[in-house]
């Protein structure tokens, strides 16, 4: 058994959850809780008011020497309100480490702006799960937050407590409710305990998370529509804030390839796809053109666009931040889409999706799903670690997914891929687009790694999804110059995935 001191001890409280928790899970929950260290006294079980066991339960508890209470709020903020400990440990399934309490407590300690962690585990046969660092627009499509949180007591009362309205979620609405005041919550990195890899869904804890999730986007004023993915997995349809205008910024040379057996010109085909399927109609397509585009393709677009086409001219060498930086300059739209030309819209509310999230608090570019040409993932977000960028999910095969559901779930990301993102022009403007130094790759990186400077996030939404026929139009090449000079900007920072740590 672990030790820790009187002090230490006097400092924690300890609740374990038992709704629609099999009796044998509880009991290795207790056991684990007491082999970490924690005094009986320190350890509080909480009781449904229509639990089969009810009576079992207390006979377990008080064989193991601890307290039940009920696990309504009013009882849950009683006991908040009377108790002398800075710190509760929320055990909502699964065991504990043994040193569990050390490092969450010490973890708080380090960093006294962050009102809640929580942090990695395993499965019994070792299998890591590894979970991201704070990512506010997760939590509202998925509690990821795993089987164990830490709450500080301070933080827990200056939000009010527990709500009646929250009963079966009260951690997600913790966290949400703690991000809406102002104090962080974060990932502490270490494995803090074990638990099963599928969970069903007891106590009717997703329709519980979906209430909670309602309640929370009603008091910070967003309208959104939300759907069951599956149990737990929920997918936000946020409503676009007035109908803003979108430029779609797409560099061309007016090239062609062979796409799936057949001759496409590929400008002229991606935006025909846009004209033709997006649901979203306030737009315009500011092409940056080469001078060696073709007057055919420049005829065609005309045709597409009408009067929404704002051309714009290009007669240097190729530079891709240059190119897209004119091409924002010319843009009159609130919204930037950056956009490659070798690209097939899938979905035809991708833009509605990527606005909706874009015009979210904190949010401040925005990707999508990509597919290559096989219909194998090529992006679902950009991880960084070594000082090296590459694609989250690369090469994934359609269906396959991590254990805190990523692909299925708007989230937090560490970068996103120029490709396709949107990203609102002032901010873009304001971070100074594209960096020159970077021509052809890692530009996306660069301008990723200046919005998230500024305390914006970048997300991937798998719900806007295209193919990208990736490099048909110019040279894949990396050169070594790319990465010293990204390297020289940003290195310190991307030595280690925050985000995508399981993709």
């Amino acid at each position: 058994m672990s030790a820790i001191d009187a002090e230490l001890a006097a400092r924690i409280e300890v609740w374990i959850e038992t709704a629609g928790t099999p009796f044998d899970s509880v009991e290795a929950s207790i056991a684990s809780v007491r082999a970490a260290g924690v005094p009986g006294s320190a350890i509080r079980l909480l009781l449904g008011s229509g639990s089969d066991v009810r009576d079992e339960l207390s006979s377990l508890a008080a064989g193991a020497g601890i307290e039940t209470m009920s696990d309504a709020a009013a009882a849950l903020d009683a006991r908040l309100g009377e108790m002398s400990a800075d710190t509760v440990f929320i055990v909502r399934w699964g065991t504990v480490t043994p040193d569990v309490v050390h490092s969450a407590v010490g973890f708080l300690d380090r960093n006294p702006s962050l009102g809640l962690a929580y942090g990695d585990s395993v499965t019994p046969s070792g299998i890591p799960l590894l979970r991201p660092a704070a990512s506010p627009i997760r939590l509202r499509s998925n509690d990821y937050l795993g089987p164990i949180v830490v709450v500080r007591t301070a933080a827990l009362r200056a939000i009010g407590g527990f709500r009646v309205e929250a009963e079966r979620a009260h951690v997600l609405d913790i966290a949400l409710r703690l991000d809406e005041a102002g104090w962080a919550f974060g990932l502490l990195p270490l494995v803090l305990s074990t638990e099963e890899l599928a969970r069903k869904d007891f106590a009717e804890t997703a329709l519980a998370q979906e209430r909670v999730v309602r309640s929370a986007l009603e008091r910070v004023g967003v309208g959104a529509t939300i759907e069951e993915v599956e149990p737990f997995v929920r997918r936000v349809r946020y409503e676009i804030s007035g109908e803003p205008l979108v430029s779609i910024v797409i560099p061309t040379r007016g090239g062609a390839a062979e796409i799936a057996g057949r001759h496409r010109v590929l400008v002229v085909e991606a935006i025909r796809g846009i004209v033709e399927r997006s649901s979203y109609s306030n737009l315009e397509f500011v092409v940056v053109a080469d001078d060696v585009t073709p007057d055919s393709v420049i005829r065609e677009l005309r045709e597409l666009c009408g009067d929404r086409l704002r051309l714009v001219l290009w007669d240097a060498p190729f530079n891709f931040s240059a190119k897209m930086n004119r091409g924002a300059v010319m843009a009159s739209g609130e919204y930037l889409l950056l956009l490659n030309d070798d690209v097939e819209v899938v979905t035809d509310d991708w833009i509605e999706t990527m606005l909706g999230l874009a015009q979210q608090r904190g949010v401040g570019i925005v990707g999508s799903q990509l597919y290559f040409e096989d219909s194998t993932i090529q992006h679902a977000g950009q991880v960084y670690t070594g000082g090296v960028a590459g694609h989250a999910a690369f090469g994934w095969v359609g269906g396959r997914d991590d254990s805190i559901k990523s692909m299925i779930t708007d989230h937090e990301v560490s970068g996103v891929t120029a490709a396709c993102a949107m990203i609102a022009r002032d901010l873009y403007l304001e971070v100074g687009g594209f960096t020159l130094e970077l021509p052809g790759n890692y530009n996306d990186v660069d301008l990723n790694m200046k919005v998230r400077q500024t305390g914006r996030s970048a997300v991937f939404t798998p719900w806007a999804r295209l193919y990208h026929f990736e490099s048909k139009t110019r040279d894949p090449r990396i050169l070594p110059t790319d990465l010293e000079t990204l390297q020289a900007r940003w290195k310190r920072r991307m030595q280690v995935e925050l985000y995508s740590r399981m993709l």
